[in-house]
């Protein structure tokens, strides 16, 4: 029965977002910061929070990029996400930081040994503190090399959802905007890092600087 009942929501999830999101117009920037990336012979961390994740889904679902990965939680809140993305062609990485994180980590440091992996992730996901990156992607990242890209999305109209991140959800007929960073700068050695502040103020500066054009 449960199992009829989540394939009945994502049919109606999979619509209604089709609606919100065919409805809006479309603003990127910065695309080429990221196809310049997958150029290097180096890996790639995309980054966004948790609040814009169907944004940012939705592009991917739009753009389909090769060897493209995702965290997705084994919580059962988070399976309509897991089947959206799988419908979207992104590879599922299945697990959380707070159950089976160990086991993601080993997927994703060998999925990074790939050159031209890329691995998109909601640093603060799944159960927040909201805007605060786990320390363990940061470190994952550094540990393979790979090239940290912020992605920073809104829209000119949205509901917020009821949720610890305030998920954000286009309203129709506005304008949805992605921005794209260049790849942060590491200075530090994995062993040095001891906190998330560098990635931290990475991804909400860029998410600021988004967010105050509005």
């Amino acid at each position: 029965m449960k199992k009829i009942k989540i394939f009945l929501l994502s049919i109606i999830m999979h619509f209604c977002f089709f609606v919100l999101f065919r409805t809006n117009r479309w603003r990127v920037k910065g695309y080429d910061n990221f196809q310049k990336a997958i150029e290097n012979d180096y890996p790639i961390m995309l980054c966004t929070w948790h609040s814009r994740l169907l944004y940012a889904s939705y592009f991917f679902k739009k753009n389909k990029t090769a060897n493209l990965w995702a965290v997705a939680s084994t919580h059962k809140d988070s399976e309509l996400i897991s089947r959206f993305l799988k419908k979207a062609s992104i590879n599922l990485i299945r697990g959380s930081s707070t159950r089976g994180g160990n086991n993601v980590t080993k997927q994703m440091l060998a999925i990074l040994e790939n050159s031209q992996s890329i691995i998109a992730i909601t640093n603060d996901g799944p159960k927040g503190p909201p805007r605060v990156a786990k320390l363990e992607s940061y470190r994952t990242a550094v540990k393979r090399n790979a090239q940290i890209i912020a992605i920073s999305c809104n829209s000119t109209n949205f509901w917020r959802a009821h949720s610890w991140d305030r998920l954000h959800i286009p309203k129709p007929f506005g304008t949805i905007h992605i921005n794209f960073s260049a790849p942060m700068k590491i200075k530090e050695s994995v062993n040095d890092i001891k906190n998330t502040d560098k990635l931290n103020d990475f991804l909400n500066d860029e998410l600021d600087k988004l967010d105050r054009s509005f």
